[in-house]
């Protein structure tokens, strides 16, 4: 599937162009999971072409607009950062601000991006929509989501829609409904402008992926075992 919404294929005599939105997300207690796969499930029949030229007055568009969902560690460990312009996430804090399960390794990376300015400008091309999961019960319940915000900007990601904020002490599931409708004239908006090219975008991989590597020097690939001459 194609990342950056570059590809296109023909069908008698048209042109559609097929694009992938990545949803990802963190969660301990599986909300934040369930909202990723009801986003990811929505994608396909809330961007349909038709839908996306109600949206933005774009007349005859032709595209394809798909979605796969997975957790943001995954993304960085088994994936290797594959980023596509267009990525959705939905997390949670844990603990005193932590982040939950399948989120600790993006949350390391989040912080590096805040911490070093060598990495400014390295996500520029990104672009993200983000809802947060919690209880305000807990004083730290949106650190974790404000942190991945405030990382992904620091590394010229742009933002689109609100921050969502989700408190399970107040009307979490409606907040969470509404958000996920709130999010496709923003997504529409952004399907119709010209997309980073691809070695943008694996330029985006790569040099994600060398933080990581920096960071976390278990998830490098092994080293080339190396062999000694024996006379």
């Amino acid at each position: 599937m194609i990342r950056g919404g570059e590809d296109e294929t023909t069908t008698e005599g048209s042109v559609t162009k097929e694009e992938e939105i990545l949803v990802l997300y963190a969660s301990q207690t599986g909300n934040s999971e369930q909202a990723a796969k009801d986003v990811c499930h929505q994608i396909p029949m809330k961007l349909t072409s038709g839908r996306i030229e109600q949206l933005t007055g774009c007349k005859d568009l032709k595209i394809v607009v798909t979605a796969r969902h997975m957790q943001l560690d995954d993304f960085l460990e088994i994936e290797k950062a594959p980023w596509t312009r267009l990525v959705v996430i939905c997390l949670s804090s844990y603990g005193v601000g932590q982040a939950p399960i399948g989120g600790y390794r993006f949350r390391e990376l989040c912080d590096e991006l805040l911490e070093n300015s060598n990495c400014k400008g390295m996500l520029d091309g990104l672009t993200y929509a983000i809802l947060g999961l919690g209880d305000s019960v807990y004083t730290t319940f949106f650190e974790n989501p404000t942190a991945t915000n405030d990382a992904l900007k620091a590394a010229g990601a742009t933002r689109v829609g609100a921050l969502g904020q989700a408190d399970a002490s107040k009307d979490q599931l409606q907040v969470i409904a509404d958000w996920i409708d709130s999010l496709w004239p923003a997504l529409a908006a952004v399907l119709v402008q010209d997309p980073p090219t691809q070695e943008r975008l694996q330029q985006m991989q790569q040099d994600t992926m060398k933080v990581c590597y920096r960071i976390n020097p278990d998830l490098a690939p092994p080293k080339p075992a190396t062999t000694t001459k024996t006379t």
